[in-house]
C-alpha cells in the first residue's frame, strides 16, 4: 500500500472515530442514539427509602442525613423524574418508635420532594408490619376474628397495618400523591425459612386493600380527617403484581395461579364485589405490575422482550375485561402503573450498555401507550451484595457503600450521598426527557 494510501486510511480512520465521538456520552462512554423523547409525566423512579438515611451522617446524629436525601433529590430532578417512590419501613427492634420512624420520612417529602419538583408515591407495604405476612400464627395469614373498628375477617396484623398505613396517610395529606398498596403480594421473595413464590390469597389481600380504601377514600374507620377533600386526589394503586404468578396461595395452599387469574379472582372476590355492590365502583383506581423479563434476566434481544411486556400487559387486560364483562366493563379499563421495571448489569450477559438499551425501549413502548401514565425504573442506586454471583447493580447510579451489619440495611453508603458514578442508563433517561447530554468529541488529527 503506497504511502498516500495509508495516509487517506488513518485518516478515514480518524473521521470514522470522531463520528462516533458525537453519540458518546462523556462520563459513561456509552453509545447513545438519538432519543425520542417521552413526557415528563411518564417518568418516575424508586429510590433509596429514606428510613435507611437515618443517623448517618456524623454531622446529624440521631437526625435525618439531610445531606444525602437533598443530593439523592438533586439527582433524580437531574435524571428527569417527575415521580418518585419510597417505601415506609417499620422495624420493632432497636429503630425507636413508630411515630419516630416515619419521621424520618419528613425532610424528604415536606421538603427535598417539592423542592425538586417531584410527586410521592408511598409504597404501604409488607414492611409496615415486622412480622412476615406468610406467618401463620401472627402473618396476615393468621386466624381472624371481628375487629369493633374494621369489620370482620381482621386479625392483629391486618389491624396493626391498616392503623400504621391511615396514620401515615393523615401524616403527609397531600404531599405524597399517590400510595401503592402492597407489593408483589401474587409472589413474596424467599426469606425467613419461606421458600418463596407464595402468594396472599386474593381475597385476604383484596380485605386489606379493600378495608383500607374504604377507610381513607370514605373517611370512615379511625383515622378520619376533619376535612377529608384531599383525600380525593390521592391514587390509591393496587399493589404491583408479579408476572410469574404463584407458586402456592397463602393459607389455603392451592397451587399455581398466573397474575392474570390473581387479578380476576381479586376483582371478583367478596370484598372487592361487595365495595362495588355499595358504591358502583371498585375500590382501586389504578393496578401496579411489574412487568419484568422472565426471571429478570433478558432471554433474547431488548426490542423482543420488550414487545414481551406489551403483550403481557394486553393479556393482563384482556382476563380482566373477561372477569368483569358482565357486572362492570368500563371498570376493566383501569389504568397500569408500573411501578417497578428494572435491569440488573451484574447479571451474566448483562451490562451498562444493555442496562440503557432496555431503559429506552420500556419508556418508548410504555409512552405509546394510553393506559400508562407513569413507570418508575428500578433503581436509584445499587445496593448490596456489590460483588458476587447475586451483586445487585440495579442503580443508575453507584453510591459508594461497604457491607456492615451495623448500618441500616447492612450497608454504609458515602453519608453525603455523592454517586462514585452515573451509568448509561442515568443519561438515556435525561435524554428521553428532553433534557441535554454532555457529549465528547474526539479531535481530528492531521496528515
Amino acid at each position: 500500500m503506497t504511502v498516500q494510501r495509508i495516509s487517506a486510511a488513518v485518516s478515514a480512520a480518524l473521521l470514522f472515530l470522531a463520528t462516533l465521538s458525537l453519540v458518546v456520552l462523556s462520563p459513561a462512554g456509552a453509545q447513545a442514539p438519538a432519543a425520542t423523547t417521552v413526557p415528563r409525566e411518564l417518568i418516575g423512579i424508586v429510590a433509596r427509602d429514606p428510613w435507611y438515611e437515618f443517623g448517618t451522617h456524623p454531622a446529624y446524629p440521631n437526625q435525618p442525613n439531610y445531606l444525602a436525601q437533598e443530593r439523592m433529590g438533586q439527582i433524580l430532578a437531574e435524571a428527569g423524574a417527575r415521580w418518585v417512590r419510597i417505601e415506609f419501613l417499620v422495624r420493632d427492634r432497636d429503630a425507636g418508635s413508630f411515630a419516630e420512624q416515619i419521621a424520618r420520612y419528613d425532610y424528604f417529602i415536606n421538603e427535598v420532594a417539592p423542592r425538586y419538583g417531584l410527586s410521592v408515591m408511598g409504597l404501604l407495604g409488607f414492611g409496615l408490619v415486622d412480622i412476615d405476612p406468610r406467618d401463620r400464627a401472627y402473618g396476615l395469614i393468621a386466624r381472624t376474628d371481628t375487629d369493633p373498628v374494621y369489620g370482620g375477617g381482621v386479625n392483629p396484623y391486618m389491624r396493626l397495618w391498616l392503623d400504621r398505613a391511615l396514620q401515615i396517610m393523615n401524616r403527609y395529606q397531600g404531599r405524597v400523591a399517590a400510595y401503592e398498596i402492597l407489593n408483589e403480594q401474587n409472589r413474596l421473595p424467599a426469606e425467613q425459612g419461606f421458600a418463596g413464590g407464595e402468594g396472599i390469597d386474593p381475597g385476604l389481600a383484596g380485605r386489606l386493600h379493600t378495608k383500607l380504601y374504604r377507610c381513607f377514600k370514605r373517611n370512615e374507620c379511625d383515622h378520619r380527617s376533619e376535612d377529608p377533600a384531599w383525600r380525593a386526589g390521592v391514587t390509591l394503586v393496587i399493589g404491583g403484581l408479579h408476572p410469574r404468578g404463584s407458586e402456592t396461595l397463602l393459607p389455603s395452599g392451592r397451587r399455581l395461579m398466573t397474575d392474570r387469574d390473581y387479578l380476576a379472582e381479586l376483582y371478583t372476590s367478596e370484598p372487592f364485589s361487595s365495595y362495588f355492590n355499595s358504591y358502583g365502583a371498585y375500590p382501586a383506581d389504578a393496578l401496579g405490575y411489574h412487568p419484568y423479563p422472565a426471571e429478570i434476566r433478558l432471554a433474547a434481544p431488548v426490542e423482543e422482550e420488550v414487545g414481551r411486556i406489551d403483550q403481557r400487559l394486553e393479556l393482563v387486560r384482556l382476563r380482566l375485561r373477561q372477569a368483569l364483562r358482565a357486572t362492570s366493563p368500563a371498570a376493566a379499563e383501569i389504568p397500569f402503573w408500573i411501578t417497578e421495571i428494572g435491569y440488573n448489569a451484574a447479571y451474566v450477559q448483562q451490562n451498562s450498555a444493555g442496562q440503557a438499551a432496555f431503559l429506552r425501549a420500556v419508556y418508548r413502548q410504555m409512552a405509546a401507550r394510553s393506559d400508562v401514565p407513569v413507570v418508575f425504573w428500578f433503581k436509584y442506586e445499587d445496593f448490596p451484595p456489590l460483588s458476587g454471583p447475586n451483586a445487585q447493580h440495579w442503580g443508575l447510579v453507584r453510591i459508594p457503600f461497604v457491607e456492615d451489619p451495623r448500618c441500616p440495611g447492612g450497608a454504609c453508603y458515602d453519608p453525603g450521598g455523592e454517586p462514585a458514578f452515573r451509568r448509561s442508563a442515568y443519561f438515556a433517561l435525561r435524554e428521553l426527557a428532553g433534557l441535554p447530554v454532555e457529549r465528547s468529541f474526539l479531535p481530528l488529527v492531521g496528515r
